[in-house]
């Protein structure tokens, strides 16, 4: 596996303002990219709490203010399906990334 660092830059809506997916920036010691995660990979739950925090704040969402538990739904299953991006992406593994969602 390799190192990667990714940051969640905020949440993708399409024109009815559902939440479509997340826009994280991407990157190891010889890349730089910025990819568009769909909301598939969330669980129903999570994709929900998002998408009521959309509808009731005008501010971009922070990751990082969400309460903790929140955050994990966010974070484990992203990092699971970026780990599978990054080797498609970086490294030439050119099979597709996988919603890893049970």
């Amino acid at each position: 596996m390799s190192r990667y660092v990714y940051q969640i830059q905020g949440a993708l809506e399409n024109a009815a303002g559902e939440f479509k997916g997340l826009r994280v920036l991407v990157c190891d010691v010889h890349n730089f990219d910025c990819v568009d995660v769909p909301v598939e990979v969330l669980d129903n739950e999570t994709a929900k709490y998002i998408q009521f925090r959309l509808k009731v704040t005008t501010k971009p969402i922070d990751i990082q203010r969400l309460p903790y538990g929140v955050q994990n739904r966010i974070r484990a299953p992203l990092g699971r399906w970026l780990d599978q991006w990054v080797l498609e992406n970086f490294h030439g593994n050119h099979s597709k990334p996988t919603n890893t969602n049970t």
